[in-house]
């Protein structure tokens, strides 16, 4: 019997280590989070999109052409995006919607692509939003879990490993109230690196440590190890310019209030941070202190979800 509706799941992400270094060839480490975006979609006479989450209905609509466009589909679609992931910068909202429709469109349809058709189809919508995506936004929506991903000089050429983690983690996610400008950081970094070419790829060195020992606290389960090293990673992002003064304030708040590491995720400059917790009675209690400062957050978990 068809489907009045197709459905599908696209899973948000953040990154523990690496945002701006993986720019300049390093590894970075990522993690799909238990919060999703929820797309429903059926058959109409022209493209809509409904939410209530914050959207660009244009991006949206563009995006959702472009995903029919590449899947060889001629009809249009009302498009609903529901689900709990916040469509707040640095957690891959935009690349979860896409994978979500893709999926949604493919069950309407009575088709089930593999997840890497589902990958490459979600990272044509993402070009919408991000112009030229590096890809991983896509990866982690499509498979979530926790991978290495190393960037190319084209996709094609991007790496991707998968991490196996020792156990669940808990986190908080918080959220600074200001959309940071991605573009606009990695060219501080840029100049900081022209600035002092030694200085840079000294820190490039210490970031090939952080990550290293990131990625075996992982796999070993050892959870204080791993706040540690995000704290690590945390001040080099403050060295870079591109931890601003609100990601700063959520940093301080979270250690003072008991997390084993704190850092921001994603471009800096504003967007969200992540703090690494006990367990989830711990994301609930840190995610009231941090709302009471006024810092939108919520409880999210890397692992089993």
């Amino acid at each position: 019997m068809k489907h009045m509706v197709g459905r599908g799941v696209g899973y948000g992400k953040i990154i523990f280590f690496g945002e701006h270094f993986v720019v300049h060839g390093a590894p970075a480490i990522a993690a799909g989070i238990s919060n999703a975006a929820v797309v429903e979609v059926k058959r109409s006479e022209k493209n809509t999109i409904i939410s209530d989450h914050k959207i660009v209905p244009e991006y949206s609509l563009k995006a959702i052409a472009n995903v029919l466009s590449v899947m060889g589909m001629k009809g249009c679609y009302d498009v609903s995006l529901k689900g709990d992931l916040h469509t707040f910068g640095g957690l891959g909202s935009s690349a979860a919607f896409c994978v979500a429709l893709a999926r949604a469109v493919a069950d309407d349809q009575g088709k089930n692509p593999t997840d890497a058709e589902i990958n490459s189809i979600a990272y044509e919508g993402e070009k919408v939003f991000h112009g030229n995506p590096s890809g991983i936004d896509n990866l982690m929506a499509t498979y979530g879990g926790v991978m290495e991903f190393k960037r190319g000089k084209n996709v094609s050429e991007n790496r991707f490993e998968r991490i196996v983690i020792k156990k669940p983690l808990d986190l908080v996610i918080s959220f600074t109230g200001k959309f940071g400008f991605t573009t606009k950081m990695i060219e501080n970094v840029r100049r900081y690196k022209e600035q002092d070419e030694a200085e840079f790829a000294q820190m490039m060195d210490e970031y090939g440590d952080v990550e290293l020992n990131g990625r075996k606290a992982l796999e070993k389960g050892k959870i204080e190890d791993i706040g540690k090293l995000m704290n690590a990673n945390q001040s080099m992002l403050q060295e870079l310019g591109v931890s601003d003064e609100l990601n700063d304030q959520i940093v301080k708040l979270a250690m003072e209030n008991g997390a084993l590491g704190s850092k921001l995720t994603g471009g800096g400059g504003g967007g969200c941070c992540i703090s690494l917790v006990k367990d989830k009675e711990h994301a609930e209690e840190l995610s009231r202190v941090l709302e009471k400062s006024n810092f939108q957050s919520f409880g999210t978990r890397v692992g089993k979800y």
